[in-house]
């Protein structure tokens, strides 16, 4: 049994207000991030990667935008981001944690 805790997981300093924690088998990955800097008047820029998502919010509310839809989002909601659509987050609380994870892995974050 491969068992991890995810503070074992490598961590990445994105912002003074944004990391991420990284842990991951050959074909599935999962980040937890962490956000301090919200609430956020515009979201990020939205992004697309071939790999399939899926996104729990463990804590606070977004706004996730899934190409021109979106949809708010709280503590134990999820949403699915099938591989290749553009996607965004908005932060609506002071602080937020969204597990993420993606098959298969995403190389540039191992």
């Amino acid at each position: 049994m491969n068992t991890n805790k995810i503070t074992d997981g490598k961590l990445t300093q994105l912002s003074p207000a944004k990391t991420r924690r990284i842990i991951h088998t050959d074909n599935l990955m999962m980040a937890v991030w962490d956000f301090t800097d919200g609430p956020w008047n515009n979201p990020e820029p939205h992004h697309s990667h071939p790999q399939d998502q899926i996104v729990y919010v463990a804590e606070g509310e977004v706004i996730f935008f899934i190409g021109e839809k979106s949809c708010h989002l709280s503590t134990g909601d999820t949403v699915a981001v099938p591989g290749g659509l553009p996607h965004s987050v908005q932060l609506l609380t002071s602080k937020v944690r969204l597990v993420d994870t993606w098959t298969p892995i995403r190389p540039e974050f191992t």
